[in-house]
């Protein structure tokens, strides 16, 4: 049987993991004043508005109307007491942008992003004339992890972010015989030509590892 292994910022209790980032929630102004719609596209992004709004001791971002990208961060953001308008059905960032333009007209949303983003969701936003914000809420930073470390050949990687995807490079060399798993298509399109992977059917974590599995008992 192949070994399956997570590859990202934290480690999961019912996978092998392998930490290449870390995720650094960054502070930044929070001005509330005219927006009336939230955008999230990870969990980092939600944790990072919690702690500087904790800090301003203001909790008025929960009742904004909040979009998020897939039900694993809706439940977290839940969880923090933010207020749902939209669940995203596209796990790529461009679709879910095509998703929210026509629910966001006449509108100012805050997009609450990481440092350096993939997708495009924020200019696709801007050419329809959205009266977007955004702020930097996080940054993903590269381990620097031994080589012995390297996952051994055959096995099945888990990659939750690109920025995963793009730490794990820095660390190591890629083996012809690994198989990738990506949460979504944002993630599975940083994939390099010739890398062997397929897509999570959903977007959580514990999805993509039961997805390994079942990709364990069928891949020669």
């Amino acid at each position: 049987m192949r070994d399956i292994v997570l590859i990202g910022s934290k480690e999961e209790a019912n996978v092998k993991s392998l930490v290449v980032s870390e995720i650094e929630l960054l502070e930044f102004p929070l001005n509330l004043v005219n927006i009336d719609a939230l955008i999230f596209t990870s969990r980092y992004a939600i944790s990072s508005l919690v702690n500087n709004a904790n800090k301003l001791n203001d909790n008025t971002w929960q009742k904004i109307p909040s979009f998020v990208i897939g039900k694993s961060s809706a439940d977290y953001l839940i969880k923090m007491g933010g207020t749902i308008e939209y669940i995203g059905e596209d796990s790529h960032g461009d679709g879910f942008a095509n998703e929210i333009i026509p629910l966001l007209k006449n509108r100012e949303p805050l997009y609450i992003r990481a440092k350096k983003i993939v997708s495009h969701i924020n200019e696709k936003l801007i050419q329809h004339k959205i009266k977007l914000h955004e702020v930097v809420g996080y940054e993903n930073k590269v381990k620097k992890i031994d080589s012995k470390l390297a996952p051994e050949p055959n096995s099945i990687l888990i990659f939750t972010a690109p920025s995963h995807y793009k730490a794990f490079l820095s660390n190591f060399k890629w083996d012809g015989s690994y198989i990738a798993v990506a949460i979504g298509m944002t993630t599975f399109g940083v994939f390099d030509a010739g890398v062997n992977a397929f897509v999570s059917p959903k977007q959580s974590i514990q999805a993509c590892v039961e997805f390994a599995k079942e990709l364990n008992t069928r891949l020669p």
